[in-house]
C-alpha cells in the first residue's frame, strides 16, 4: 500500500493503475510456482499476453522521443512495480492463510500490521488532516476494509491463478474516475495495453468456465436411457 500510494502521489492515476495490473499476471506465476496450482497453457499464453500489455503501457517512460520522465515519474514507475510485485506476494500468502484461519481474523490482523507500520512513519513528518481530509481517509478505510473482506473470501472459493485476473475490470473504473475527478485522459499506449491486458484476463475467465462445464459434464456422467 505504501508504494501504491507513493506511486499514485508521482504519477497519473490512470497510469499508476494500470501498472498495478502487473500484479495478477505475477499471482498467476507465483500460484504455479509456490503453490503448485495447476495453471495450464492457456493461462500461462494469456500471463504472456498481458505481460505485453503492460510494457505497452510503459512505452512512453522507456522511450524518451515519446515521453521525457523526470526523477519524480521514474520514482513513480518503479514504486508501482515494486507495489505490484509486493500485492502478488501478499495475495499468495492469503490464499496460504485460507487453509487455516478465518476471512475476519486474516482482515483484523492485516489491518493491525499495516496501523502499526503506518504509525513507524510518525518521526518522518505528518500533517493534521483538516475534518474533510479526515471523512475522505475515514470512507479510504471503510471501503478498503469491504473489499479485502470480499477479497479475501473469494481467495478461500477459487485458485488464486482464477481469482487474479478479475483485477482487470477496475481499468473501466479507474478511467470514468479519472476522467471526471482528475479530468485525466488515458494516452494511446494506455488504452492499447489495456485493452490487451482485458482480452488476456477475459481469455482466462472463459476458459476456465469452459473447463468448469466439462468437470460438471463429467460429474454428470453419460446420460441414460429411459
Amino acid at each position: 500500500m505504501f508504494c501504491n500510494f507513493s506511486a499514485l502521489a508521482r504519477l497519473p492515476i490512470v497510469d499508476a493503475t494500470a501498472i498495478s495490473f502487473a500484479a495478477p499476471l505475477i499471482t498467476v506465476a507465483l500460484a504455479a510456482i509456490l503453490m503448485k496450482e495447476r495453471v495450464r497453457i492457456f493461462r500461462w499464453s494469456a500471463v504472456i499476453v498481458g505481460f505485453l500489455g503492460i510494457l505497452v503501457m510503459l512505452l512512453p517512460y522507456f522511450d524518451p522521443a515519446l515521453h521525457v520522465a523526470g526523477t519524480t515519474s521514474a520514482v513513480g514507475v518503479a514504486l508501482a512495480i515494486i507495489g505490484a510485485a509486493s500485492s502478488a506476494a501478499s495475495v499468495i500468502q492469503t490464499r496460504r492463510l485460507t487453509g487455516s484461519e478465518t476471512t475476519s481474523s486474516i482482515v483484523f490482523y492485516f489491518s493491525l500490521i499495516c496501523a502499526v507500520a503506518g504509525l513507524a512513519t510518525w518521526p518522518l513528518g505528518w500533517v493534521p488532516p483538516a475534518w474533510p481530509e479526515l471523512a475522505a481517509l475515514a470512507t479510504i478505510g471503510l471501503c478498503g476494509g469491504i473489499s479485502h473482506l470480499l477479497l479475501t473470501e473469494s481467495y478461500r472459493l477459487a485458485p488464486a491463478s482464477l481469482v487474479a485476473p478479475f483485477d482487470y475490470t477496475s481499468m473501466i473504473w479507474v478511467f470514468l474516475l479519472g476522467y471526471f475527478f482528475f479530468n485525466e485522459l488515458p494516452s494511446f499506449y494506455v488504452l492499447m495495453g489495456a485493452a490487451i491486458i482485458a482480452g488476456a484476463g477475459l481469455f482466462v475467465i472463459w476458459r476456465e468456465r469452459q473447463l468448469g462445464l466439462q468437470r460438471m459434464r463429467a460429474a454428470e456422467g453419460p446420460p441414460t436411457g429411459a
